[in-house]
Formats: C-alpha cells, structure tokens, sequence
C-alpha cells in the first residue's frame, strides 16, 4: 500500500511539474508618436468705410518672412522708408497722407483714404488686405 502511496505521489509530483508554464506573450510593439503643440495667436481687423480702408493684424513671428515678402512685392519702394527692423510705406499729396504702411515683427497696419486714392490704389490694398489675412489666418 505505501509503495501505491509513493507511486501516486510521484507520478502526480511528475505530471505537476511536467506541464509547461504558460508563455505570457509580449505586448505589441507601439510605434512612438511625437506630438508637437505650438501655441499661435493672430488677429486681423478690416474696417472699410465710405472715406477710408484700415487693415491691422498682429501674428506670430514665424510669419514676419512672407508678410514682409508680400509687402515689398505689391508696394512702390520709393515710398518706403527703413527704420531698422520697421518698414514703413507713405504716400504723400500736397502734405496729406494718401496710404501708409507701418510693418514690424508680429504686426502691420495700413491705411488707404479713399478721397485722396485713386479707386485702383484702394481695390489693389482691398487685394493685398485679402491675400494678407488669408497668410495670417493659415498655416
């Protein structure tokens, strides 16, 4: 009886540890994602009335470049005046501002008076005003 005993408890012994241990899988492998926030802000104000055009906008100087490539292409240069990192653009008749353009990192204003302006001058920065919202507004 007791060599029964013994050969019960040996080959239930033997079967406990002849089972495997179950293989725990690995967990899939995650690709690593980089999610990169930036902060922008931007603001444009258009206010055209019956004597005048006013364009202001504020923007992130990431957009300084173009802005500033855009001016320079759609405005006359000899109306430009540099004073270090401000541009400004004025037009003059008989001593009375017909436009003028102040830019500086992160801002611009312009102003057209549609009584001194030919209609073409207020319809080409009425152009350049749509253009340049829409810059500021994407990207």
């Amino acid at each position: 009886m007791k060599i029964i005993i013994v050969l019960i408890f040996t080959a239930i012994s033997f079967l406990a540890h002849s089972q495997s241990r179950p293989t725990v899988p690995n967990p899939p492998k995650v690709k690593k994602s980089e999610t990169k926030t930036t902060s922008s802000s931007s603001s444009v104000s258009v206010q055209d009335s019956d004597s005048s055009y006013s364009f202001k906008a504020s923007f992130d100087s990431d957009k300084n470049d173009k802005i500033k490539r855009m001016l320079m292409d759609h405005l006359d240069e000899k109306y430009l005046i540099s004073k270090g990192e401000v541009l400004i653009w004025k037009k003059l008749d008989a001593d009375e501002i017909v436009y003028g353009v102040t830019f500086k990192k992160g801002s611009l204003k312009m102003n057209v008076d549609k009584e001194l302006s030919s209609g073409n001058t207020f319809r080409e920065f009425e152009k350049l005003g749509n253009k340049l919202r829409e810059t500021i507004s994407n990207d």
